[in-house]
């Protein structure tokens, strides 16, 4: 599957991405892939994962403003899914509205869903796991992953 992967990256790829685990600074080789992977489709940016993100004037909002063009407006499909989900997970709270977006959108298009959510940083579930990207994917029989899987899913390699 390498070069050939289709996900849809919730908020948390990015944010905790380029803060927390794979810098800008430090490995821009891998944003270029991923935002190589948004040009060519292999990545979905849903255009409520994409409002998440520029909410903050940082450097990932710098960063992924230049992928506008390439957000994917929801289809019908796509926002009854997400209508369902909300209905099912009420008050996601501001720091996960997306959510409902993403699965939908990985839902509709059999993508799989990358997300940071769910684990601590050694990959042990966290405590809300079920309440999670993760245990909400594995509910709906969506695949999920971390952005490290995701990068070998898109043949990066450093």
């Amino acid at each position: 599957m390498s070069g050939e992967a289709v996900l849809v990256c919730d908020t948390s790829c990015y944010i905790n991405g380029q803060r927390d685990q794979l810098p800008l600074d430090t490995f821009p080789s891998v944003w270029a892939a991923v935002g190589a992977a948004i040009d060519d489709g292999r990545i979905v940016l849903p255009r409520e994962v994409y409002r998440e993100v520029t909410e903050q004037d940082d450097d990932v909002a710098k960063w992924i403003k230049q992928y506008e063009k390439k957000c994917a407006e929801p289809v019908e499909e796509v926002q009854r899914l997400a209508g369902q989900l909300t209905a099912q997970f009420p008050g996601p709270g501001p720091r996960n509205a997306a959510d409902p977006w993403v699965l939908a959108e990985a839902s509709h298009r059999g993508f799989t869903v990358v997300t940071y959510e769910g684990r601590t940083f050694s990959g042990v579930p966290t405590r809300r796991w079920h309440r999670s990207m993760p245990g909400i994917c594995r509910r709906f029989q969506t695949p999920c992953c971390t952005m490290p899987e995701a990068l070998g899913m898109l043949g990066v390699s450093l």
